[in-house]
């Protein structure tokens, strides 16, 4: 599980340390890795609106392309999903020492220059930069906090699972 949060610094060649707890969770979210010793994981850039990079486990991203196969074929739900995931995202394999070269265009995407801000978001974790993330976090509580009222647990969330 992708938990927690971490800042690292992205170098003028856009790469970028993984932190080592989420560089656990790759390891065993890919067959493959104990055999090579560099994990891989998939990064969903998405639509032009989306304003962060989801970060998936290997064998994490295929079991979401397997649940999008089984939608039925040329539905909508199938398209949008083929198109806005699987198309609008990459496979990248981490060094021996825990890093990757985050591509130039996604750096662009999500306007990172220095810094890359890390949430681990239990099955995925996201890359944002730091402001863009800071801002989104403040308007979401806002909103949550308005709605729920100020006293309000996120833990009671969980007795209203499917109310939302």
């Amino acid at each position: 599980m992708f938990i927690g949060e971490h800042t690292f610094k992205v170098d003028g060649k856009g790469r970028v340390s993984i932190p080592a707890d989420f560089r656990n969770e790759l390891t065993e979210g890919d067959p493959q890795a104990a055999a090579t010793g560099r994990p891989r994981m998939v990064i969903v850039y998405g639509h032009e609106s989306q304003k962060q990079l989801i970060v998936h486990t290997f064998e994490g991203f295929r079991a979401l392309a397997e649940e999008i196969r089984g939608l039925p074929r040329g539905s909508k739900r199938r398209i949008i999903m083929e198109r806005m995931i699987l198309n609008l995202a990459k496979p990248i394999e981490l060094d021996n020492d825990g890093r990757f070269v985050l591509p130039q265009m996604m750096r662009d995407k999500i306007g990172l220059d220095g810094t890359a801000y890390f949430a681990g978001m239990g099955e995925t974790f996201e890359i944002w930069k730091p402001e863009t993330h800071e801002a989104e976090q403040a308007s979401f509580a806002e909103d949550w906090l308005a709605e729920m009222g100020p006293n309000a647990n996120p833990l009671s969330l969980l007795d209203e699972a499917g109310d939302l």
